[in-house]
């Protein structure tokens, strides 16, 4: 009896010296980051967004970083080095992104990788570029699609019409998205069902995961909205951080995490092609930071 107390007693004391040592790793890399943030900003280099709060999007990322495990079921803030941690913070709050909302964090090998979902794509391409919404639509094989080239060189879209009766996801022939500017005016990005699919090949899923056959119009959409938001978002004057950025990204698709499903609360994984798309990321890891919220520690 008094062996058995003895054990619950340590087991009590290593999880409050684990969430101490949590706590401070937290504080100390939240500090480390907004102090680079501030550097950045007293330099000129660096603008945030007017209401986003780097403390809070630190706070969030900080909980959703506990949740976050490798493939081998190791915690990717004992797997990860420190600098890869900081670094993927502050890229999160140099966007001026959300977790989760707009990214995700990857563990690959030793370092945590940051990963911008198509919704931080739209939310920046809103609010950095003249884009002003973003509709995307797809093309079934007996739809009437016309589109035409202005006298612009832009792609524009003349009418689409379809039915009920031609929805199925086996026979998408393509999909687009109509770029609204601020100013009223508008082009088309089309992207053919093979350029989206050798777009999704290019992640280690290779375009077969359940989300890929199970919500192909969803994610074909996704991948048209991603692209044309790119496009807006490399033409800004730091447009070349983010083709490089991602073209960096691409190679370390192979040490992903493998998960199957997706909906629309819990995107089943990221996969992104440095020219084309991004898909969902880590359902399972939405699903742990469901179960395990309660007992994160805050930063």
């Amino acid at each position: 009896m008094e062996t058995t107390k003895g054990n619950q007693v340590v087991e009590t004391q290593l999880a409050t010296q684990n969430k101490t040592a949590i706590k401070k790793m937290g504080d100390d890399i939240a500090t480390s980051v907004l102090d680079r943030v501030k550097d950045l900003q007293e330099g000129g280099q660096l603008v945030l967004p007017d209401k986003y709060n780097a403390g809070n999007a630190l706070k969030s990322a900080w909980l959703y970083l506990q949740t976050i495990e490798t493939r081998d079921k190791k915690r990717a803030l004992d797997a990860c080095i420190k600098d890869s941690i900081a670094n993927c913070l502050l890229e999160m709050v140099v966007r001026g992104e959300h977790p989760m909302q707009h990214c995700y964090f990857i563990p690959t090998g030793n370092q945590l990788t940051f990963w911008e979902r198509y919704t931080g794509k739209l939310m920046r391409a809103k609010r950095d570029t003249d884009i002003a919404s973003v509709n995307a639509q797809v093309v079934y094989e007996k739809d009437n699609f016309v589109y035409t080239v202005d006298n612009d060189g832009l792609l524009q879209l003349v009418k689409h019409e379809t039915s009920l009766a031609n929805i199925d996801n086996s026979k998408i022939v393509g999909a687009y998205a109509v770029v609204v500017n601020k100013d009223g005016s508008k082009r088309l990005e089309v992207m053919t069902m093979d350029m989206i699919r050798k777009a999704w090949e290019q992640g280690s899923m290779k375009g077969g995961s359940g989300a890929h056959r199970n919500f192909t119009d969803q994610m074909a959409k996704k991948t048209v909205i991603a692209r044309a938001c790119k496009i807006a978002l490399d033409s800004t004057k730091d447009g070349y951080k983010e083709e490089a950025k991602e073209t960096m990204q691409q190679h370390d698709d192979d040490e992903m995490i493998e998960v199957v499903s997706e909906s629309e609360s819990q995107p089943a994984r990221l996969e992104e092609h440095h020219d084309d798309f991004e898909e969902a990321a880590t359902a399972a890891s939405e699903d742990v930071t469901a179960a395990n919220s309660v007992r994160a520690c805050p930063i």
